[in-house]
Order: structure tokens, then C-alpha cells, then sequence
């Protein structure tokens, strides 16, 4: 069940990216013919609105959408179809600042997303409080074992005052297998509890989690628009580092499809929460990885119209063919040695790396 969760999830993410180029070129006054959830192939239901056949494909996965014209840089000619739609309706006649901004809707809506998904994460469980108010008691943990509740006020450890949620975890963490004394409020009652902490790689563990406070809509998408903005800014600056300094080490310790699969199903065990967390993270990921400079990605379509506007003409459409073609296969490769890859750590039992 997670499994499909995780699937549906990450193809939920290359869809908000086809979203992307989809609202742009509507925007554009392109003539959309098929926007499909899904990846191109028999339909499962479709129906038509207006001039733009809607729907779902039989592989849920991702999504396509097809504008008039040579859209793709991988198709050398138009559909007969096309031929009766006025120019200023097809992709490929249209000036280079239109399809620049058609191609970079797609990884700006993914950077986008996450802000959305942040916020619901601010509003649904809230943000950590640094409070000292215990906010969920782990099943069978000490705190369960000693009768410590949910909502009790940690007044002190072992005499020592906590007047943060810093100050408990600095406390605990410092007298793993040990009895400590806790006094905590609870309503109008001052009571006393003596957990003996698990000791966890070193360090104390009592079972308590941080309580979390929940905040106005409003306020939730400015702190998800901060959040998605210095997570996009640390991934890029990361990314550029190993690019230039460790390229190595990016093609050995990146994941794959296969990889973030399986991480998302376990985190999707874990916590919705967590995994709505997760798929912003790896929203932000395929917005920043489709903006880097290799055809047929987004960004090679950029750095090709970057290309057409240094020249001032249009590169030859056989030669675009053959760069995007090289390009794709390229990519192909590098996904295959990622599966591998993926199922090989999996077996082995090694973590999720956090990027690629």
C-alpha cells in the first residue's frame, strides 16, 4: 500500500512539472491539444473541453502535454493535423522569449509546490514549538511506562529547570540508562515522575516529541515560501560544489528512481506528515536537476534558445534533433545504471543519500 502511495506521490511531482508548461502555454495563447496524467499511451478516460482532449493514460505516472506544432525537439515534423492551425498558435513558430518562459514554468511550478505543500504541513500539524510542553508520548517508551502525558509542562530535570524544549533534550540526552527525577506541570497539579532513560547510541531517550503550534494560512505560505527558498538555494549551491569539485562522488551517491521510491514508501510509513516533507524535497530536487544544461531537459532547451539568440537564427532542426537524441540516450543510460544502482543499495540495506 505505501509502495503505490510512494508511486502515486512521486508521479504527482512530474505531473505539477507538465502543469507547469501547460499553464504557460495556455498563457501563451498556444493551441494545447492533449494534456494527460500519465505517461503517453492508451487512455483510460478522456474527454475533450474545448479545443484540449483531457484525461488519464494507462501508465499513472507523470503527465504530457502536447501543444500544436513541433513541441518536441526529439520530432522532426508537425502532425497533418497541425497544418490548419494559424502560426501563432504552434510552439515552434512561436519568438524564443515565449518558449523560454513555456520551459521554465515547468521547474518554476515545482519550486512552486512545495510552498503549498509546506504550508499544509504549518497548518494541518503546525510548526515545532521551542516550548517546554510535551506533545506526543511514544507507546511503550518511559514517558508511557511512568504515566507522562501529552500536554504536561516539563518544569524541571533532575532539578535543573527547562524552560525550553532545548533545555529538556540537553538534559536527557546527558543520562542515558539513568533514573532521573521530572516534575512537570499537568492543569493545576505539580507531579513528580522518576522514568530510567533508554540508552540510544549514547544518549538518553525518554519517548517525548516536541509540540508543534499550528498557524494561520497566511502566515504558513510566507514561511513555506522562506523554507522552499533557502532549501532551493543550499540544493544549488550543494549541487554546484559536487558538480565542480566531486563529480564522482555525485554519480556514486546520487538515488535514483527506484531508490526515492522505496525511501518515500518508508517515510510514507512513518508519518503523512513526513512524507508530504519528503515529496517537497524531492519536488525542489526535479525542478533544480530539469534547469541544469543537458538536452532534452528544460534547462538544454534553454542554453539551445540561449544559443539560437547568440547566432541570431534558429539552429538547423536535423542538428537540434541530433543533440536532444544524443541527450536522451545519454539520460536512458544514466537511469538504467541508477536503477541498478538503487536495487543494489536497497539489498545491501544502504540509506536514502538525500539528493540527486
Amino acid at each position: 500500500m505505501f509502495l503505490l502511495v510512494a508511486i502515486i506521490g512521486l508521479g504527482l511531482i512530474i505531473f505539477i512539472h507538465e502543469f507547469g508548461h501547460f499553464i504557460a502555454g495556455k498563457l501563451m495563447g498556444l493551441k494545447v491539444k492533449e494534456f494527460m496524467f500519465g505517461l503517453p499511451g492508451p487512455r483510460i478516460f478522456s474527454f475533450r473541453m474545448g479545443e484540449t482532449e483531457y484525461g488519464a493514460t494507462a501508465v499513472p505516472f507523470g503527465g504530457y502535454v502536447k501543444f500544436a506544432g513541433v513541441e518536441s525537439e526529439l520530432q522532426l515534423e508537425e502532425d497533418d493535423e497541425d497544418k490548419d492551425t494559424p502560426p501563432e498558435r504552434k510552439y515552434d513558430t512561436q519568438p524564443r522569449w515565449k518558449k523560454a518562459i513555456i520551459m521554465f514554468a515547468g521547474p518554476l511550478m515545482n519550486l512552486i509546490f512545495p510552498v503549498v505543500l509546506i504550508a499544509a504541513i504549518l497548518v494541518g500539524q503546525g510548526a515545532p514549538s521551542n516550548v517546554n510542553v510535551i506533545g506526543e508520548i511514544s507507546k511503550g517508551s518511559p514517558a508511557d511506562q511512568v504515566g507522562l502525558k501529552k500536554g504536561d509542562r516539563i518544569l524541571s530535570v533532575d532539578g535543573k529547570k527547562t524552560k525550553t524544549w532545548t533545555d529538556i533534550v540537553k538534559n536527557l540526552r546527558s543520562k542515558p540508562g539513568k533514573q532521573v527525577t521530572i516534575i512537570v506541570k499537568r492543569d493545576d497539579q505539580t507531579l513528580t515522575f522518576k522514568p530510567t532513560l533508554q540508552n540510544k547510541n549514547g544518549r538518553g531517550f525518554l519517548g517525548i516529541s516536541i509540540s508543534y503550534k499550528k498557524l494561520a494560512p497566511h502566515i504558513a505560505l510566507y514561511r513555506g515560501l522562506i523554507a522552499t527558498a533557502e532549501i532551493t538555494k543550499f540544493m544549488i549551491v550543494t549541487l554546484f560544489v559536487v558538480i565542480t569539485q566531486k563529480i564522482g562522488l555525485l554519480v556514486k551517491e546520487s538515488a535514483g528512481p527506484v531508490m526515492i521510491v522505496h525511501q518515500s514508501a518508508k517515510v510514507a510509513e512513518q508519518s503523512l506528515w513526513q512524507y508530504v516533507w519528503f515529496l517537497g524535497l524531492i519536488s525542489i530536487n526535479i525542478g533544480i536537476v530539469n534547469m541544469l544544461p543537458i538536452p532534452p531537459l528544460d534547462g538544454g532547451r534553454l542554453a539551445m534558445l540561449g544559443v539560437e539568440s547568440t547566432l541570431r537564427r534558429p539552429i538547423n532542426k536535423r542538428v537540434s534533433f541530433i543533440i536532444n537524441a544524443i541527450g536522451m540516450a545519454l539520460l536512458l543510460t544514466l537511469m538504467v545504471y541508477f536503477v541498478f544502482s538503487d536495487i543494489a543499495k536497497i539489498i545491501q540495506g544502504v540509506s536514502f543519500p538525500g539528493g540527486g
